[in-house]
C-alpha cells in the first residue's frame, strides 16, 4: 500500500474527485513532492495576504468616505 496525501484548496472549481494525487515514490523522490507541496502552499498563503491587505484597504477607505460623509453634514 503506498501513502497518498491529498490537499484540496477551498473555493475552488475543482471537483476533488478529480484532483491529482501525489503518490510518494512515483516518479519524484519523497523530498521533491515535499518542496512542491510546500511550494504550492506558501502561495496560497500569499495569496491570503494579498487578498486579506485588499480587504483591509477596502474596509479603511470606506470608514473614511463615511466619516467625511458625516462630518460634511
Amino acid at each position: 500500500m503506498q501513502p497518498r496525501i491529498k490537499v484540496i484548496k477551498r473555493g475552488t472549481d475543482a471537483n476533488p474527485n478529480e484532483l491529482a494525487i501525489i503518490e510518494s515514490g512515483v516518479d519524484k523522490t519523497d523530498r521533491e513532492l515535499e518542496r512542491e507541496m510546500a511550494k504550492k502552499i506558501k502561495g496560497w498563503i500569499a495569496e491570503w495576504e494579498v487578498r486579506n491587505r485588499a480587504l483591509k484597504s477596502a474596509a479603511f477607505s470606506l470608514v473614511r468616505s463615511l466619516e467625511t460623509a458625516g462630518a460634511a453634514q
